[in-house]
């Protein structure tokens, strides 16, 4: 038989349930600062970055960023900026991200299209890349790509790439 409460109620005790129904959810505000709450429980965000220094011409690369370690993770947004864009010419840059797992270690990408950066990008100007397969895996491996061309102008100079990813843990 169920028991309807109207008003506030006060348990001056321990309330024990084999289930609870919480209609409107839990908040943020609904969760004490020391609630302690595992990791275990958790997802986590992580914004990783890779970078090349300002004052040095953007080069070619490929570096591993990051290594799931929770069951699973997903890719949010890949976001490239520099701080001295290519100028002057047709030297350009353009960054992947890849992703390389336990059974098929060849890195493959994961983007719809490289993020390119050239002359018609301004100074510290942020293109944002198209995530096409953002579901990734305990073990899965990213990777940053920088392919550069061109022959003339400047260079661009001070690269960062941030990839924003939640993981969830294992």
């Amino acid at each position: 038989m169920a028991q309807r409460l109207e008003g506030n109620t006060h348990v001056n005790g321990t309330i024990s349930a084999t289930g609870i129904s919480v209609p409107l959810g839990i908040k943020n505000a609904d969760v004490s600062t020391s609630a302690e709450i595992l990791a275990s429980k958790m997802q986590h965000r992580f914004a990783v970055t890779y970078w090349q220094a300002d004052g040095t011409a953007v080069a070619a690369a490929i570096v591993p960023i990051y290594t799931v370690r929770g069951a699973t993770a997903t890719v949010q947004a890949i976001e490239v900026q520099c701080v001295d864009a290519p100028s002057g010419g047709d030297l350009a840059f353009s960054v992947d991200l890849l992703v390389a797992d336990v059974g098929t270690p060849t890195p493959a990408t994961i983007l719809t299209g490289t993020v390119a950066y050239s002359a018609t990008q301004t100074d510290c100007e942020v293109e944002v890349g198209t995530i096409s397969s953002a579901s990734l895996t305990d073990g899965d491996m990213l990777l940053v790509q920088v392919a550069v061309s061109g022959s003339t102008g400047t260079q661009g100079q001070g690269l960062i790439v941030t990839v924003t990813l939640d993981e969830a843990s294992a």
